[in-house]
């Protein structure tokens, strides 16, 4: 029995190639067993075969024919591997707060509202989106400024509502004021809630960067 799985699965090359791209298929597919581990588990048995006889027909002098079924073979070990290693660095992302200096900045650039420098930060968070193979994150803050500063502030919406802005519109609500940005390029890439309150002194900025 050992002889013949050794030459059936060793020593004749293509034969465990043949299974290795059969147990992939089945693996993928999931036609046989689904819902189980059955795919994977051949599949795995697949690639240790494959090393196996890569090894067998490097040391018996088929360099070519090893060298090439063992790249085959640790291909998906690799791309596994590197899958992991993506996840991981997405999942170990600390959280992050947006620097004092780029607040005032990014306000302005996406509402053209200009706010005071000496506001008050309550709250200052960027959260990576977990699972994200890119930079998706998300912006939350929250701000207070000084109640001599709400005439600056306000007299900058007023002008906003009466004229019009490629940005976005101003619209007045019962504590304040809501920004409503345009659907446009930027705004669909990094869609955003911002709320002046006047009740509160209070301006909230909510970003999602996708």
């Amino acid at each position: 029995m050992t002889e013949l799985l050794k030459k059936y699965l060793v020593i004749k090359w293509w034969i465990p190639l043949l299974f290795f791209g059969i147990s992939f298929i089945i693996f993928i597919t999931g036609i046989i067993l689904p819902n189980t581990d059955f795919g994977f588990n051949l599949f795995a048995f697949s690639v240790l075969i494959l090393i196996i006889s890569s090894i067998w027909q490097i040391i018996k002098g088929k360099k070519k024919t090893g060298f090439a079924l063992l790249s085959t073979a640790l291909t998906p070990i690799f791309a596994v591997g590197f899958m992991v290693y993506l996840f991981a660095g997405t999942m170990n992302k600390p959280d992050e707060k947006l620097a004092s200096e780029r607040i005032e900045p990014l306000i302005r650039e996406k509402t053209d509202l200009t706010i005071p420098n000496d506001f008050e930060i309550l709250e200052n968070l960027i959260e990576h989106t977990e699972g994200a193979f890119d930079s998706d994150y998300s912006i939350g803050l929250k701000i207070k400024y000084q109640e001599s500063e709400e005439k600056h502030i306000t007299e900058q919406i007023y002008n906003g509502i009466k004229s019009k802005s490629e940005k976005g519109i101003w619209k007045r609500n019962l504590s304040g004021f809501d920004f409503e940005h345009n659907g446009n390029e930027i705004n669909r890439a990094e869609p955003f809630y911002f709320k002046v309150d006047t009740l509160s002194n209070t301006i909230e900025l909510n970003l999602m960067h996708l």
